[in-house]
């Protein structure tokens, strides 16, 4: 049985797609062939089963309505007795007269005909009396190819910036396109829900849009390209042409209530009686393809038998919307605070929200604050049980994305993917001691591990998990409106050093309370008080201090994480005097009370402390060395003024809970981003500050 081969061409000039030399040469290729060319309207005709084909036959298609497939690709056309079909895009498509070679402005390549009509001046695509002469003159088809080709961010993959490379349908996305804004991998906005942006506070969040919203863009889309196609090509049968190609069931459902009597996409197959009106087969033709090529192509698709072998079908790719983040821990520590950023940072972007918690976790209330919908289970030590809670939770809530958090929730996650669950799954990874002897293999049997630190990926790779298993997302500053603002700097009063954590050993408190004694004993401890919050005295650390020193010094004893925030924002230098580290939290509360950092240069903390930049760096459990940075520190207010205010400049625009919800989804779908802050680059636009600036004092305080 004939099938009937449909050629897709976009634009015919010699400055970018097919040259008219290339492209007559593939006329004459069809016509020599023994091929004559129909019209969509008789192919529609056909595969109805309404009437038989007058030999064999193709179809010779151009989308977009480039001003060349009027000024050239028509006139050629006419010259070998064919026609064509031509998809307009109707927000281009204005009233004007019928321009010639001389009228007509000079061509432009295809991206850049649609950046200069997405910016407002659509005059390198075909006008109304051009496709109006193109039906009544030259006996062509017109057909509807969408209003302006809408592309949407389809994941937030980046793929550089407008104006410098990205792609052209870009600036259709954003409400006010300019050189510089990101852009990511695209697709048809009928067809991906998309992430769009969406002005916030002075930055950008990227939404992703519900299936409702999209569901009435393609309604909208599709009313209104059949209304006006319908008034340019004369009524009869109206056909649509998908955009890149790209369609689903969701797009494909609206395009057949809005009255639509069949689409082409670029899937490859027989076109022949029975075929699917609204499943019409092309084949691309890209710009270097020779006349041989098309030859081969009519004798393998004018075939219906041989058009089924060499077949291809659009798949969507899959688009995140549902995640669940897991965990079996009641205890609100470091980690579980990053779970809950994640969660709020997620739910902001427009995605749906699980979590995975024991009934009575302290997690509970925080994690529905933050968006996410509680689905209580209590049998993390059960691994068949919570295998099959993990596989129920996949199939009944449409679950895209597993994020687990602590050891107990891996091995079941894992396990319910062997049971049939088909989720992506990603573990935590926020310490920095070696890991499971089985790590490797839980991230072999994963999509990997999700770390918050280039350090902690390096850990995870000695031991063998593979580095395309490994991502690295920074923890973020969530903030919950106790921000204290710009710092001044403070002239009257002395310098409050401070240490945040716990008396565990990886923490330092002793190598902490050792500078206080190294500063008291050199004289450099005047007008300075040390604050050390969470510790107490019970920890037997103090004893070995002077008089002098421990009346410099405060034990807050443990006190609640507001409290802690509140003596942040009254300190004047951190400390970090850690053994071990990954990404500590009290390094970026740090930064937001706009703090300079002396810290030891263990696990990730130098991935964000540069020295000399935003803070100054030491080896581990050289209290010298951390002493004389924290006075230095204290002898140069202006310094101390400038790093802080590189701190929270590095919050605000790195680490801050918008950034990394736009990380992980980008992990989510697919990308593996393991690159270092870009502090330096940061840290060069913020101005030091002038001598005698509000609040400074015109010397420094001795």
């Amino acid at each position: 049985m004939r099938s009937v081969p449909v050629f897709c061409y976009h634009n015919v000039s010699d400055v970018d797609g097919h040259t008219p030399a290339l492209f007559e040469a593939h006329l004459q290729a069809i016509h020599r062939a023994g091929y004559r060319t129909i019209g969509c309207r008789d192919l529609l005709a056909y595969v109805r089963g309404e009437q038989p084909l007058a030999g064999p036959s193709c179809v010779i298609t151009f989308d977009d309505g480039h001003l060349s497939n009027w000024l050239v690709a028509a006139p050629l056309l006419r010259k070998y007795g064919m026609t064509g079909v031509f998809f307009a895009l109707t927000d281009f498509t204005r009233p004007g007269p019928a321009r010639g070679p001389k009228s007509a402005p000079v061509l432009l390549s295809l991206p850049d005909s649609f950046r200069q009509a997405l910016a407002g001046d659509p005059s390198q695509f075909m006008n109304e009396s051009e496709l109006k002469a193109l039906v009544q003159d030259f006996g062509m088809d017109v057909q509807a190819h969408g209003r302006r080709h809408q592309g949407a961010f389809r994941n937030l993959c980046p793929r550089k910036t407008l104006g410098r490379g990205g792609h052209w349908s870009a600036g259709g996305i954003y409400a006010e396109p300019r050189p510089g804004l990101p852009c990511f991998e695209v697709g048809s906005a009928l067809v991906y829900d998309g992430f769009w942006p969406v002005a916030d506070g002075g930055g950008t969040l990227f939404r992703l849009r519900s299936v409702e919203e999209r569901r009435a863009f393609c309604r909208a889309e599709f009313r209104e390209s059949l209304e006006r196609l319908a008034g340019i090509n004369g009524g009869g049968p109206q056909l649509f042409c998908w955009p890149w190609g790209q369609f689903d069931a969701v797009s494909e459902e609206e395009l057949r209530a809005a009255g639509f009597d069949g689409a082409f996409n670029l899937e490859r197959g027989p076109n022949a009686p029975g075929t699917d009106p609204f499943r019409l087969k092309r084949l691309g033709v890209g710009m270097k393809k020779t006349p041989a090529w098309v030859r081969a192509r009519l004798a393998m698709y004018g075939n219906s038998l041989s058009a089924r072998v060499f077949f291809k079908f659009f798949r969507k790719r899959p688009e995140i919307r549902t995640v669940l983040l897991a965990t079996d821990s009641d205890k609100l520590s470091g980690g579980s605070r990053q779970m809950i950023n994640n969660a709020q940072a997620l739910a902001g972007m427009g995605l749906s929200v699980l979590a995975a918690v024991p009934p009575e976790s302290v997690l509970r209330e925080p994690l529905e604050r933050a968006g996410a919908r509680i689905l209580p289970w209590d049998g993390f030590r059960r691994v068949w049980d919570t295998a099959r809670f993990f596989r129920a939770a996949w199939r009944e809530q449409a679950i895209d994305v597993v994020h687990v958090f602590h050891n107990k929730a891996y091995k079941p996650a894992i396990l319910a993917r062997f049971l049939g669950a088909r989720y992506r799954l990603f573990m935590n990874r926020g310490v920095i001691f070696k890991p499971n002897a089985l790590a490797a293999l839980w991230a072999l049997l994963s999509d990997g591990y999700l770390c918050n630190s280039l350090a902690c990926a390096r850990v995870l790779r000695r031991y063998g998990a593979p580095g395309f298993r490994l991502s690295v997302v920074y923890n973020s500053f969530l903030d919950q409106g106790t921000d204290p603002g710009e710092p001044p700097l403070r002239a009257k009063r002395g310098v409050r050093v401070i240490y945040v954590g716990n008396e565990a050993p990886a923490k330092g408190l002793d190598v902490f309370l050792e500078v206080l004694a190294l500063l008291e004993g050199a004289g450099k401890a005047k007008d300075m008080e040390f604050v050390a919050c969470g510790a107490s005295r019970t920890a037997g650390l103090v004893e070995g201090l002077s008089p002098a020193a421990l009346s410099r010094l405060r034990l807050t004893g443990p006190i609640s994480h507001a409290e802690v925030q509140a003596e942040l924002a009254r300190a004047d230098i951190l400390v970090l005097s850690s053994r071990q580290e990954s990404l500590p939290n009290v390094l970026l509360e740090g930064f937001m009370a706009g703090l300079p950092v002396v810290a030891t240069a263990v696990g990730g903390i130098p991935e964000l402390v540069r020295p000399g930049v935003n803070g100054l760096l030491c080896d581990s459990e050289d209290a010298i060395c951390l002493a004389e940075a924290v006075a230095a520190l204290a002898r140069d207010p202006l310094k101390r003024l400038h790093m802080g205010r590189i701190n929270r400049r590095l919050v605000r625009e790195l680490l801050d809970n918008r950034t990394k919800g736009r990380n992980l989804v980008r992990v989510y779908a697919g990308e593996r981003p393991c690159a270092p802050l870009a502090v330096e680059e940061l840290a060069a636009s913020v101005p030091f500050p002038e001598t005698g600036e509000r609040g400074c004092p015109d010397k420094p305080t001795p």
